[in-house]
């Protein structure tokens, strides 16, 4: 399952998720691949730019509203790729990768254990020797500074041709028996004037992995460690003050 119900996000989401601070990162580590997947994809945060670049891409994504907004922008800039509808945890392609992306910390939005050995296994099934895997996760011991039960401001962002503004925030809370984190997203919808138009809440759901529990799930599935940065500078990973665990992977 999702970590939330992207069919009431999608219309918004590339409001508040339009960060590039990956992107130069996946750029060089698709250089010189052949066949590449990105997982997860969404609506193309970062599948767009690698496909200006002529990354030979295909783009998975299990929500249906996620993948209308990718195919929108496919049109818009009359570029070409391959957009799949599927559940990650039930991987079943015809074609084999020498690198898959699971981007944008997205491996925790597969939230129950089973799923999670799935994917890795699937993932694997679907890479030609000697293919890597390139997966990013919340580092965390920082991530859950801001993991409190306390509602917090997460921006404010104005909507397309000045036709108003949403407003998100959030709220979450840590299981550490489940390593689950559970909350909501609340999104307020304003007009140019400040009236309020519209305002629900999005239950959401993730798993935070530590760095010996995603090894151990990943040398389960067949996976060797070629390397573990702590940000997209390829800085070494630090379990205390990285904000990211950037996982390469090879098939073994």
């Amino acid at each position: 399952m999702p970590a939330m119900d992207y069919a009431k996000v999608a219309g918004w989401y590339d409001l508040y998720a339009a960060t590039d601070l990956d992107v130069p990162f996946f750029l060089q580590e698709c250089r010189g691949s052949h066949q590449v997947l990105e997982l997860m994809a969404g609506t193309g945060r970062l599948s767009i730019p690698l496909l200006r670049a002529g990354v030979p891409l295909d783009c998975l994504d299990s929500s249906p509203d996620m993948l209308l907004v990718l195919r929108k922008k496919l049109r818009a800039e009359h570029l070409q790729a391959r957009v799949i509808e599927m559940d990650v945890s039930h991987l079943d392609l015809p074609t084999r990768y020498d690198l898959i992306l699971i981007p944008f910390n997205s491996f925790a939005e597969i939230s129950a254990p089973a799923d999670q050995n799935a994917v890795l296994q699937g993932v694997y099934r679907h890479l030609s020797p000697p293919g890597r895997l390139v997966c990013t996760l919340h580092n965390p011991a920082v991530r859950l500074k801001n993991i409190d039960g306390q509602l917090h401001p997460r921006g404010s962002y104005p909507l397309p041709d000045g036709s108003g503004r949403l407003v998100l925030s959030s709220i979450e809370r840590y299981d550490p028996a489940t390593h689950l984190v559970s909350g909501a997203q609340i999104y307020e919808i304003f007009d140019p004037q400040g009236a309020p138009l519209s305002h629900y809440t999005v239950p959401l759901k993730f798993y935070l992995h530590g760095q010996h529990s995603f090894e151990s799930l990943a040398q389960a599935a067949g996976f060797s460690i070629l390397a573990l940065y702590g940000d997209y500078d390829r800085g070494a990973f630090d379990p205390d003050t990285s904000p990211f665990m950037i996982w390469s992977l090879a098939r073994a």
